[in-house]
């Protein structure tokens, strides 16, 4: 079972396709074939994990790596949209020292905060403002834990978040208590803003 934590030190790729909801089923099995026969195949892989969006106009692979010299970056799929995939490391959570076990229909459901630096030397005062956003959304109820992950070459953050149910998420996203930060935040990266939360639909 794949387990997202910071105490285990492994990196993780994101790759996210955007899809129509017609082919997202199609494309769910195009990613859960990449892992099993390509990703799996190497030294160094750790874990693969498929989600899909609800509103099915995302499918995300997240693999786990043990280092960055055995990683081997997913490619795009022919008849598919080409993917933004990047290598990432978590560096914060919330609740600290938690751990995020990932399974095909576990509870809850998950959200990807996506940011786009708008250039990579943003990154660092980002994290910075990242790191007093989460300690701002720790707690919220619905809120089970939440992983923040850098991109190895500066150019994403993206939010690993666990939620009871879409209800919690959607009352937080309405209040939201970072707002104080955001617009700093919005100066230094764009945010995909999702509304959807994603369902895990598969593991290794």
């Amino acid at each position: 079972m794949p387990v997202v934590s910071k105490a285990n030190g492994l990196l993780a790729e994101f790759a996210i396709f955007p899809v129509e909801p017609d082919n997202q089923a199609n494309l769910v099995e195009k990613a859960i074939q990449n892992i099993e026969s390509v990703l799996k195949q190497n030294t160094g892989f750790v874990s693969g994990t498929v989600l899909r969006s609800r509103d099915g106009l995302r499918v995300t692979s997240y693999a786990q790596w043990a280092n960055q010299d055995s990683y081997v970056a997913t490619q795009p799929f022919t008849d598919f949209a080409v993917p933004d995939v990047h290598l990432f490391e978590i560096f914060a959570e919330e609740p600290e020292t938690s751990e995020l076990h990932l399974s095909s229909g576990m509870d809850g459901l998950i959200n990807f905060g996506i940011f786009k630096m708008k250039q990579p030397e943003n990154q660092a005062r980002f994290i910075e403002l990242f790191c007093e956003a989460l300690v701002m959304v720790s707690g919220q109820p619905g809120l089970i834990s939440t992983h923040a992950h850098r991109s190895l070459d500066g150019w994403r953050c993206i939010n690993f978040g666990h939620w009871r149910s879409l209800e919690e998420y959607t009352a937080m996203d309405t209040n939201r208590p970072f707002s104080p930060l955001f617009g700093e935040m919005l100066d230094l990266a764009n945010n995909e803003y999702q509304k959807t939360l994603h369902e895990v639909v598969f593991t290794t």
